[in-house]
């Protein structure tokens, strides 16, 4: 009984600082969007979209679950340490030289030639952060939730008051850019003087085929995860232009990021814990934590999504400005993609913590080829509003096979 209320209070505390923390970066956020609304254009926020796709993308494909598989070994957070610091710097040059290569790639195929130095300059931020200490997720196997808050907390602020600046200053695109990269930076920085624990370069053959392993099908995992959040962008780029990208990327920002972001707090938070409860075989207990999180995260996503279903066009004047009106149109629908997604991505922290892939991956190739062809279908007869309509389908009708992954995950 000692050990489920000191789980359960570990549960509470890891919720109450992630959400504490996505509150304030909710808030950040918003007084970001406020500001640069005013100072770029929809245009501008689209080149940014599709130089994040090509980072983004590059990430996923080399994912290597470093950090899931110290989350799920017994082993202590040293064990892995100087093998996962090696695994991430290599990564971090093999993600900057892939992510030149497809800046041509991306350029050609959206007919825009600034994107190849945009992407290429980008290319710094996963060179730079795969020198971060990996000793960080120990905050998360510990259950050192409010470091880990901090941590996330002072990385985005620094990231947003310096693209903030910029902006004022070079009134471009570019400003968004350099914001990604001085935050890299100064997550490195920051890893190192946060913790005690640091990774020299030697790696261990044997333990880093233990993170190879277990990678295999997490890889799949991360790279569809990515997709089904990144390919509405990519598809909206060529279909409906950057211009309108760029509307969507900061509608997306206003309603449906709120509840994604919620939804992430709530994993970060229960998937140590739910690791933790199938290590002790306590299958009961994780069923009762499962449903607990579940009901608590979507109570209060609905209720922050009231206002983004009944008073879309007040938030966008007051936040946006009437350059981005057209935007009132796909919040409300995107507000509700944002629930139906954060539903799935608490299926997932328990389908990752015990290790069940396959219905994990079933559920996100399912969602992805949907929303591709509803996107594709919907988006070029009814333009911007009849894409987000695409996402919202194929993110509800596919929804049941994530929940009976759960279900079978809790038998």
């Amino acid at each position: 009984m000692k050990l489920t209320m000191g789980y359960q209070k570990h549960a509470i505390a890891g919720f109450s600082w992630q959400t504490a923390q996505k509150i304030l970066t909710a808030g950040l956020s918003l007084v970001k969007i406020f500001v640069l609304a005013r100072l770029l254009t929809p245009e501008q926020f689209g080149l940014f979209s599709l130089v994040m796709i090509a980072l983004g993308t590059t990430e996923s494909f080399t994912q290597t679950g470093v950090n899931i598989t110290i989350l799920q070994s017994k082993q202590p957070v040293r064990y892995f340490l100087d093998t996962a610091f090696v695994i991430s710097i290599i990564r971090g040059f093999i993600i900057g030289t892939l992510m030149i290569i497809m800046g041509y790639l991306i350029a050609n195929y959206y007919g825009e030639a600034t994107l190849i130095p945009m992407i290429a300059v980008a290319s710094l931020v996963p060179i730079i952060k795969g020198f971060i200490n990996p000793a960080i997720i120990s905050w998360q196997k510990n259950l050192q939730f409010a470091r880990d808050s901090l941590f996330a907390s002072l990385r985005l602020l620094i990231e947003a008051s310096t693209q903030i600046a910029l902006a004022f200053w070079l009134q471009s695109v570019w400003a968004l850019i350099f914001g990604v990269i001085v935050a890299a930076a100064f997550e490195v920085i920051l890893s190192f003087l946060m913790l005690n624990e640091r990774p020299v370069f030697h790696y261990i053959k044997s333990r880093g085929l233990m993170i190879f392993q277990n990678a295999r099908w997490l890889s799949l995992s991360s790279l569809l995860n990515y997709l089904n959040d990144n390919a509405d962008d990519f598809l909206l780029g060529k279909i409906v232009g950057t211009h309108r990208l760029g509307i969507y990327h900061n509608a997306y920002a206003l309603s449906h990021k709120v509840n994604y972001e919620l939804s992430k707090s709530a994993y970060h938070g229960i998937m140590p814990i739910f690791s933790k409860l199938i290590q002790d075989r306590e299958q009961a207990r994780l069923r009762r934590a499962f449903y607990k999180s579940v009901f608590s995260t979507l109570a209060l996503a609905g209720f922050l999504s009231l206002p983004l279903l009944f008073f879309p066009d007040l938030l966008v004047r007051l936040l946006l400005g009437d350059k981005w009106l057209e935007a009132t149109k796909i919040v409300p629908w995107l507000a509700l993609a944002g629930l139906i997604h954060t539903v799935a991505n608490l299926t997932y922290s328990l389908l990752v913590a015990k290790k069940q892939y396959l219905y994990l991956n079933l559920h996100m190739i399912s969602s992805l080829l949907l929303m591709v062809a509803l996107i594709m279908l919907l988006g070029r007869s009814h333009g911007l509003l009849g894409a987000v309509i695409g996402v919202v389908l194929a993110r509800g009708l596919t929804l049941p096979i994530a929940l009976y992954g759960a279900k079978k995950s809790l038998e």
